[in-house]
């Protein structure tokens, strides 16, 4: 694959060289973007191509990929490689083992400072085996809770269960996905119960079917089972958030930055957000907790050009173009001085991030928690099931998890 890449790269470029001439050398670049920062990444290629236009020309190639579903595209191995691409952080390391990452070079320690030092989370999750391996992008992936004002008291954000009777008072609701690993983790984790990856790097540790503990899974999945019946409640994929707010049949909803923007077009004034709600849990109110992440711009190891790409890679990452991101979806920068920025201090949505902070966790986790994690949650909102039935549901949830 890497090999039929760089053959067919060289073949572009010689044929772009017979018909433009000695002068010019045209640098064919393909960038993987996630859909929504399409219109700002080809600005800003743009305005790179102009700064380097000098006896050059480059040929961006834009493909929308979610950032997401990065690592699984390009483990299938039935597409044609980018010499760009933006990734979520917990795929860095698979990527790194595949082969797929070139080491980071171009501007390498600026790139550490200016995104707080190679203590930050930001950087080191940027890392392996003490090489930079990608540039930081955005510093934001993770949720909260959005709420719309004009419903709500400040002392009604502390309870989920609350949140969803007043939204219901109101002939409204709130929403969450509950059929999704990244957001039942919240629940377990509030009850102290974890998931973590192993050492091999293609298993997981996974304890949400515990018997004897504080809190046990079982009592976790009757808590997620009763909000998801809660009239004043709907789960609901984030593909669907922002046309539940549209219709106005939601009113608050657990989601993350990268639709910020468009909440507070929506909601306008009364556009809010602060962190997770506690849930209630055998009887107990737990603050939830959250998965922390970071986007991420690698350059392919397999690149006919790895200058250009590394140099693309970060411009597309660099104050200015994070500030641009943020202009366009509300994520927060990974660079200091965007994030520090007043435009930036002052979103609603990178508030109620940094108020999550406390409570949020990277999302240290190998990919097969994801398939049965998501069957599970479909079960728990579709189905009553006894203490029994719930336990050995939990046993089948965490033998898949663990890879066994």
């Amino acid at each position: 694959m890497f090999l039929s890449k760089k053959i067919g790269m060289s073949l572009a470029c010689l044929g772009s060289l017979l018909f433009s001439g000695c002068t010019e050398k045209v640098i064919p670049l393909t960038i993987w973007v996630d859909s929504g920062n399409v219109p700002v990444i080809q600005k800003r290629l743009d305005e790179f191509a102009q700064i380097n236009s000098k006896n050059k020309k480059f040929n961006f190639k834009i493909i929308e990929q979610s950032s997401a579903n990065c690592r699984n595209v390009l483990l299938d191995g039935n597409v044609e490689l980018p010499d760009v691409f933006v990734f979520i952080d917990n795929q860095l390391n698979e990527l790194y083992d595949k082969g797929f990452l070139k080491e980071i070079t171009y501007e390498k320690d600026r790139v550490i400072t200016e995104c707080g030092g190679p203590e930050s989370g930001v950087v080191k999750a940027s890392m392996k085996d003490g090489k930079l391996m990608a540039y930081p992008e955005l510093n934001s992936n993770g949720y909260f809770m959005y709420y719309n004002k004009a419903y709500f008291k400040p002392e009604d954000l502390n309870s989920f269960e609350r949140i969803a009777d007043v939204a219901y008072s109101q002939g409204k609701k709130v929403s969450m996905d509950l059929q999704n690993g990244w957001y039942l983790y919240s629940f377990f984790k509030a009850a102290g119960l974890d998931i973590q990856i192993n050492e091999d790097g293609i298993s997981n540790s996974c304890n949400w079917n515990a018997r004897d503990a504080q809190y046990t899974g079982v009592e976790v999945a009757k808590s997620i089972s009763r909000l998801s019946r809660h009239p004043g409640f709907i789960t609901s994929a984030d593909k669907n958030f922002i046309s539940l707010i549209e219709s106005g049949e939601i009113v608050a909803g657990v989601n993350g930055a990268w639709n910020a923007i468009k909440v507070s077009e929506l909601w306008g004034e009364n556009y809010a957000a602060c962190k997770l709600p506690c849930i209630n849990i055998a009887g107990k109110d737990l603050q939830m907790h959250s998965y922390a992440g970071y986007k991420l711009v690698g350059v392919c190891s397999a690149t006919s050009y790895p200058e250009w790409a590394e140099k693309t890679a970060e411009w597309l990452t660099n104050e200015i173009s994070q500030l641009a991101i943020f202009e366009n979806t509300g994520e927060c920068p990974a660079n200091m001085k965007a994030a520090y920025s007043p435009q930036v201090k002052a979103s609603p949505a990178i508030t109620a991030l940094a108020a999550q902070s406390k409570f949020s966790h990277s999302q240290l986790v190998y990919k097969s928690v994801w398939k049965p994690a998501k069957l599970f949650g479909v079960m728990l909102t579709e189905m009553t099931l006894s203490d029994d039935q719930l336990q050995s549901e939990l046993d089948t949830l965490v033998e898949a998890i663990s890879g066994k």
